[in-house]
């Protein structure tokens, strides 16, 4: 059973809890790297212990006390098949939080399978969202993690997204979605497709989308640490997604809660995909001092992205939030001035420059910026021709045919991106 909060705690304004949804392989193993790293940020044992208090910390807003005091996350686990959840070591979830198909079947890297499966286990998949959900004392907000090219993250995290979306319409709606290497052959030849039909309603069901890439991912993997293997790269995706909520889960005076960040990053709900930078993206043997400006420099650089995009004197800024640690106060200031004055950012022209940093109380000196530009449109783009070119020869479609009649969501997901890349391209 649940600890109840005290008076203080269900009337503090801090008190805004997070729910993640972990969709699918890709989904449900990011997830598990993001839980241990926070976890131990808070001092918490893999079985929900609490080894260590940290003084200021709102790990309330991600977790929840038993009444045996353990600590367990606040996390919904989603999966067609049982391999990546069964082989979790951590004790700490709550396993009346965990969907898995009977069958073990999974969505065969298909969305329409696994959009069909969504509507299929609606009313189950449901119910622990809801539970979960009344069980919080101020909700803020839900957190995806997914990939769009598969079958289960992409196909039945469509699903849930609407049906989230629908339940609760006034609560925020964040989505870790990765992209696949569009530069790459891939081994699920409808990917494109697949890719299509989840961006489609991202653009229409969520509020903020932060967007990582395989591509990008291989390419600091292999240049920037020791390690070239998936373990190294999921583990590369929970530091974003551990530090982009870190001022969250240890509130500063300003961006502590994920509405706040959102209304400075996404003014317009319509230019709502984030490209996440970070640095150092080195292994933790190596020890290098540098100062503010020398992070906040990087942060801007192409080579510490997490998506692949194409450097272009037309790829304007609509807002950056930079999260930055291990750094005093005034060095930051200075480097932010120095960026500013330097003209390193080409800002949209409607609106004043929107290039804001929060000092997180973590001690690590490091830095993550969040980033909404147009620079998202060649992304979108790439994805689109590989759609078109499947699709002008209607090539796998019979893959689709077999849960649908006809193939309307086809021209539908074509006609959203494409509205949403000519609205980049006008800024």
């Amino acid at each position: 059973m649940r600890k109840n909060n005290t008076i203080n705690d269900m009337f503090s304004p801090n008190m805004r809890e997070v729910i993640t949804v972990q969709v699918g392989q890709c989904g449900n193993q990011i997830g598990k790297e993001f839980w241990n790293k926070i976890a131990f940020e808070h001092g918490i044992s893999k079985n929900g212990d609490l080894i260590e208090a940290k003084e200021g910390d709102r790990k309330d807003a991600f977790f929840y006390e038993t009444e045996d005091n353990k600590f367990m996350p606040r996390a919904i686990l989603v999966d067609l098949e049982p391999r990546v959840i069964d082989s979790f070591s951590e004790t700490f979830y709550n396993h009346e939080n965990v969907f898995i198909d009977s069958s073990g079947g999974g969505a065969g890297n298909n969305w329409a399978l696994g959009y069909s499966k969504g509507l299929e286990f609606k009313e189950d998949i449901l119910d622990i969202v809801q539970r979960e959900a009344e069980c919080s004392d101020n909700m803020e907000s839900f957190m995806f993690m997914h990939s769009i090219a598969g079958g289960t993250g992409s196909g039945l995290g469509s699903n849930l997204l609407e049906n989230i979306r629908e339940l609760y319409p006034k609560k925020i709606i964040q989505s870790y979605s990765i992209f696949p290497n569009n530069k790459e052959i891939s081994d699920v030849v409808v990917q494109p497709y697949n890719s299509m039909l989840t961006l489609q309603r991202l653009a229409l069901y969520s509020d903020t989308v932060i967007v990582i890439d395989n591509g990008a991912l291989t390419r600091i993997n292999s240049k920037k640490t020791d390690f070239n293997n998936f373990t190294m790269i999921n583990d590369l995706i929970s530091t974003v997604i551990s530090t982009s909520t870190s001022t969250l889960r240890f509130p500063t005076h300003y961006l502590s809660d994920i509405r706040s960040i959102n209304a400075i990053l996404v003014p317009i709900d319509r230019f709502k995909f984030i490209i996440p930078s970070y640095t150092p993206f080195i292994n933790s043997t190596v020890n290098r001092r540098t100062d503010s400006l020398d992070i906040l420099r990087k942060l801007l650089s192409k080579t510490n992205r997490l998506a692949t995009t194409e450097d272009s004197k037309i790829n304007k800024t609509i807002s950056i939030v930079n999260i930055l640690s291990g750094m005093d106060c005034d060095d930051i200031q200075k480097g932010v001035i120095n960026v500013l004055d330097k003209g390193l950012i080409n800002f949209v022209d409607w609106i004043p420059p929107s290039y804001h940093y929060v000092k997180t109380k973590l001690e690590k000196r490091a830095g993550l910026a969040l980033n909404n530009g147009t620079e998202v449109a060649g992304l979108l783009r790439n994805t689109m021709d590989q759609f078109d070119r499947l699709k002008r020869k209607n090539a796998f479609t019979e893959m689709y045919r077999k849960y649908s009649d006809d193939l309307h969501e086809f021209d539908e997901c074509k006609e959203v991106i494409q509205n949403l890349i000519d609205a980049y391209d006008t800024l």
